[in-house]
């Protein structure tokens, strides 16, 4: 709980300029140096990105935290799937209990398609395009900084919540990459974005053709207050918006769905508790409020929490409710409290622009090569 604790404190702290931060900025400086050289050697060739016989895109983001990669690799590869393409997936995997193989399953079978986790993407894909040969088109669940993979498609994801924080890079701030990188992505997908609210607007505003443009991209620290939507623009890039739905809850240990409604009649009156070991724990909270759902507490622990029985029965409440990202790393436990685990299955929803941009992108490699 510790560590959670302190995530949350800094991810508080990230979101606004604070006197401390100025200690850390040398620091900053430092960690922009290292990963500007970093990309330029690849850039050069001086270091190798490895190329796939197939094409790869890249789902990842430039800031810490959750942001939202996962549901949207799940999407995009059902997405594929259902126009004929063989999807492959490779994430980088959590080494706790069992978690590594039953987060593995759990996306295959969101996704339908087959999934191999190594912390190493390139030999990540080398497995699974030697397991499943038919494999003609693999996603990658984050490793956007992880240029040793070559790819062809490259997919940001900005929380539309959090945006860019006070717009420094680690330790200072939360960026991994200044905000320059996204002008070299393919597009931008805002999670859960106060931009504009209807699902499915597309915003494809193009760079002035102004030569300080990049500057500015370079130099600017957005921050909340910013307006998201200019920044995103400045890329040049296509923004898509995306959100959940389609939420249905089960307990722990039984397949059994329930849409909100029915679910709401089950826990009138209840005590209910709310757990999240995720990236971002406060975007589950807030959802199962906003579906109407009455929290009694909320329970935080770091992302890829290892799960142990204690975390979840000592909990005081008559109805614990979690990710299902969290209760896969939880059906193994010995819980005295498992009657009472639920848990909440969600989708990202995105607009059919958005498959149509990703497939037009894949048209233009199949036909260069």
């Amino acid at each position: 709980m510790m560590r959670a604790q302190f995530e949350g404190f800094l991810i508080r702290e990230w979101q606004r300029k604070s006197g401390w931060q100025l200690l850390l900025q040398p620091f900053a400086w430092l960690f922009a140096v290292l990963t500007s050289s970093r990309r330029l050697l690849y850039r050069l060739k001086f270091l190798k990105s490895i190329p796939s016989t197939v094409p790869v895109i890249v789902v990842g983001n430039i800031s810490v935290g959750g942001t939202g990669k996962t549901p949207l690799v799940i999407a995009l590869g059902r997405a594929l799937l259902a126009r004929g393409r063989h999807v492959g997936i490779v994430t980088r995997g959590y080494a706790s209990h069992r978690s590594v193989s039953d987060e593995v399953a759990l996306m295959s079978r969101r996704s339908a398609a087959p999934v191999v986790a190594n912390a190493r993407r390139v030999a990540a894909v080398e497995q699974l395009l030697a397991r499943y040969p038919a494999t003609n088109i693999v996603i990658s669940d984050d490793g956007l900084q992880h240029y040793a993979l070559g790819r062809d498609v490259e997919i940001a994801v900005v929380d539309g919540t959090r945006g860019f924080g006070n717009g420094n890079l680690l330790p200072a701030g939360p960026l991994r990459e200044n905000l320059a990188r996204l002008r070299s992505v393919d597009c931008i997908v805002v999670n859960d974005t106060n931009i504009n609210p209807s699902i499915g607007e597309v915003f494809t505003a193009k760079v002035a053709e102004n030569p300080r443009q990049g500057l500015r991209l370079h130099n600017e620290k957005p921050t909340l207050a910013h307006n998201l939507k200019q920044l995103l623009a400045a890329t040049g890039k296509p923004v898509f918006h995306m959100t959940y739905g389609h939420e249905s809850f089960s307990p722990l240990m039984q397949q059994q769905n329930l849409a909100v409604e029915p679910f709401h009649l089950l826990v009138r009156g209840k005590r209910i508790a709310a757990v999240a070991g995720i990236g971002h724990p406060e975007r589950f909270f807030t959802h199962l409020e906003t579906l109407g759902i009455a929290l009694d507490s909320r329970h935080a622990f770091p992302d890829h929490h290892p799960f142990v029985a204690s975390d979840l029965d000592t909990i005081d409440a008559d109805l614990i409710l979690m990710t299902e990202k969290d209760a896969v790393k939880c059906a193994d436990l010995m819980l005295l409290s498992a009657h009472r685990v639920w848990q909440m299955q969600v989708d990202a929803l995105l607009p059919e622009p958005f498959y149509e941009f990703i497939v037009a992108q894949l048209e233009k490699i199949s036909h260069v090569a």
